[in-house]
């Protein structure tokens, strides 16, 4: 078992490293208070080969394992949140689940996008009364000829208005009789389809959270992604998620990293009593302590990554219990190494003239969404009792 970064992915992380450091860093405060998504922060992480490295090499892609991904993302989110969640969402998530169950003509016209174009395909899973308990979805695909008819509302939709693809979780319905929940892909401007409600986030602002509304919006067969096969198609679906998962455990892990880094040298600067506030006893444990925090995280995303298994078109993406645990660790985690960086600050850390507060703000989101940390303790608890995931008993 080797835990050593072969060559090329040394030049992975001290690409997107140098990049965060010089391009992102600066910029992060303002993408965080205007609410404004970094479409330049896209097109150099596009020029730099950031975006659809997990692609085949057929649809234009690098072919690229997922670990090569979340080394990426991992060392981007260092510095801005938001950009290693463009990188994270460009490499896995809803692409994930295309690349493993799409069409050819589906896989090709999502991967140009994110190759040509910088797009960041969003998964629509979200409702006002379906966020953990997902299941119970109430958005619509209705039999019309050729086609589907969608109604219904998605809500809190990362990079919804952003995105020209987006693949939303749907209830099939044909004659009256429900199919079961599939996926089927919609483009941004597609008739029918509209943004509604942008929410004033805590955090990770440069990426808008928003409404998706469907009104008769009626897409062809050909961009079925996932049919509705009784409970098969959602669990390839949620299959396709684990990728996500672990991609924002690993900007969880940035963020925290980045946030560790920062008060490790602040603490060799800064005196109190007349010395380095690093000389003193209890501080240093409460750094030793976020230390081994963040390479549990480290230890416990990277076997989840590089233990991806093969799905259909030799997709590779992680196991849900390894993801769970990547996801339900590194989640609490970071957020206590982002609150201690804080903490060695003092009121310093606690102003806006600093990164921390806004790494505080970006790194709770973690803790939430994809899956808050307690579903994830849930369905590792029933893989160890090996009982079915069913909340409903």
């Amino acid at each position: 078992m080797d835990f050593q970064l072969n060559d090329d992915q040394k030049q992975i992380v001290e690409l997107a490293d140098t990049l965060g450091r010089k391009e992102f860093a600066p910029k992060a405060a303002t993408w965080d208070k205007n609410h404004e998504y970094p479409y330049e922060n896209v097109e150099k992480l596009r020029q730099a080969g950031l975006l659809g490295m997990t692609i085949p090499e057929r649809f234009g892609g690098q072919e690229r394992p997922l670990i090569d991904a979340i080394l990426a993302v991992e060392a981007t989110a260092k510095y801005c949140g938001v950009t290693a969640r463009i990188i994270v969402e460009t490499n896995m998530g809803a692409l994930g689940a295309v690349m493993a169950y799409g069409t050819d003509a589906q896989r090709q016209l999502v991967a140009g996008r994110i190759l040509e174009q910088g797009d960041k395909p969003v998964i629509g899973m979200t409702e006002p009364e379906a966020g953990t308990a997902l299941t119970d979805l109430k958005t619509r695909a209705d039999r019309i000829p050729g086609g589907w008819r969608i109604n219904g509302l998605k809500h809190w939709i990362t990079g919804g208005g952003i995105s020209v693809s987006n693949l939303i979780f749907v209830r099939f319905f044909d004659q009256g009789q429900e199919l079961g929940i599939g996926g089927i892909l919609v483009d941004k401007d597609h008739p029918g389809f509209t943004i509604g409600r942008v929410e004033d986030a805590c955090g990770l602002r440069g990426i808008p959270e928003t409404e998706l509304l469907f009104t008769d919006c009626e897409v062809p067969d050909d961009r079925v992604v996932v049919m509705g096969e009784g409970t098969t198609g959602f669990k390839k679906l949620m299959d396709g998620y684990n990728g996500q998962r672990v991609g924002a455990s690993a900007v969880a892990l940035g963020i925290a990293q980045g946030a560790h880094d920062l008060a490790v040298d602040w603490m060799q600067q800064r005196k109190a009593f007349g010395r380095p506030i690093s000389d003193f006893q209890g501080l240093q444990w409460m750094m030793a302590e976020d230390e081994i925090k963040l390479n549990c995280s480290r230890l416990l995303i990277y076997r989840a990554a590089c233990n991806a298994r093969g799905l259909p078109n030799n997709v590779m993406l992680p196991r849900m219990a390894e993801a769970s645990m990547a996801k339900a660790y590194t989640g609490h985690a970071s957020l206590e190494v982002v609150s201690d960086a804080l903490q060695m600050f003092g009121a310093y850390g606690y102003s806006r003239d600093l990164p921390l507060e806004r790494m505080f703000r970006d790194v709770r989101m973690f803790q939430i969404g994809g899956g808050t940390t307690q579903a994830q303790l849930n369905m590792i608890s029933r893989g160890i009792f090996r009982q079915k995931f069913d909340l409903r008993k």
